[in-house]
């Protein structure tokens, strides 16, 4: 079994802790967190969930805390104790990078970066590198990592050729496309009977303000998140800071049909991937969206139902995870959930 270590920002990243959830389920304790993601395990305190933002919904508290041993775990690293190498969140864990990863990349350790961020930049080219000239000349991931990215759209190649040429010909980096992913235990088996069209939470203000629904968290605890959308038919998600949210995973995951706000503006290199009319809607105001749900027989719902559980399925943390490892040519045993 590989092993793989995880470096994190020490607090949550989706994108990254649907990757460690994912690997901790192939690999067990192969599978290292640095510092301890303490979030992230069944034995996380109330107070270390209450600081997770979002509630500590879909991802948190899930994973048996197994004995690790995480002591001079960089340097052991270094010594070629894993077989991969993983810098998540590298907006926030450059600083680690700097010292570590040229010396895990000249050691001839595998690595991989994980960038989450809702930016079309990658690290480092961005405002937040230029304006501290101290930071000019911070060590590339790209050319020393598998540089994993969730939002990638012609505006990277611009950024990454320093606003000088435009986006046509910008400087092309080799950076492969990565999206959320959504814990196996969270998807339904089978689509629950439904009570109504539409559920309480609605994060799009047109359509909550014609149904009624309630725009802000609405729930205190997950399983009431969770039943809202079981009861119902179809959940509403948008285009939020970055294309991607855990949002169009939760939904489809409870057997409800994502209908998501102008889905046809995502560029191709931005997640979510795979969302389309086979498993979703697209709409582009209230009226639009309820003249389309409107016009759906029981035969064309089942089948968008079907489809969106599967299309779920295709995106657990284990598939996510297995999908990374496969990109680096990392072999796994057939082991965890699918």
């Amino acid at each position: 079994m590989p092993r793989v270590l995880i470096v994190n920002p020490n607090h949550e990243d989706y994108l990254a802790d649907g990757v460690f959830h994912g690997l901790r389920t192939l690999l067990g304790a192969d599978a290292v967190d640095f510092p301890k993601a303490e979030y992230m395990y069944d034995t996380a305190s109330a107070s270390a969930l209450g600081r997770v933002r979002g509630g500590a919904f879909t991802l948190y508290g899930l994973l048996p805390d197994l004995p690790i041993d995480r002591d001079h775990i960089l340097p052991r690293a270094l010594a070629g104790e894993f077989d991969l190498v993983v810098f998540a969140d590298i907006w926030r864990t450059f600083g680690l990078w700097t010292e570590w990863g040229p010396q895990l990349h000249d050691a001839g350790v595998r690595l991989a970066v994980l960038d989450g961020a809702d930016r079309v930049e990658p690290y480092p080219y961005s405002g937040l590198w230029w304006r501290v000239r101290a930071w000019w000349f911070l060590p590339r991931a790209h050319n020393r990592a598998a540089y994993f990215k969730r939002e990638i759209t012609p505006l990277s190649r611009w950024f990454a050729s320093y606003l000088l040429l435009p986006p046509a010909i910008g400087r092309r980096l080799d950076m492969r496309p990565i999206s959320f992913s959504i814990p196996p235990e969270r998807i339904l088996a089978e689509a629950p009977r439904k009570e109504r069209d539409f559920p309480s939470h609605i994060v799009d203000r047109e359509v909550a303000d014609r149904l009624g629904g309630q725009l802000s968290h609405v729930f205190a605890a997950e399983e009431d998140y969770r039943a809202d959308l079981m009861r119902s038919r179809f959940g509403i998600t948008t285009k939020r800071a970055g294309w991607d949210a855990l949002r169009h995973y939760e939904i489809a995951a409870c057997g409800a049909v994502p209908c998501f706000r102008e889905l046809e503006r995502k560029p191709a290199g931005c997640a979510p991937f795979g969302l389309d009319a086979t498993n979703s809607i697209s709409y582009r105001s209230v009226d639009d969206l309820l003249a389309q749900v409107a016009d759906l027989s029981a035969e064309q719902y089942a089948r968008l139902q079907a489809g969106a559980l599967s299309w779920a399925r295709r995106n657990s943390t284990v598939v996510r995870a297995r999908e990374l490892l496969d990109a680096l040519g990392i072999a796994v045993e057939q082991a965890g959930a699918g």
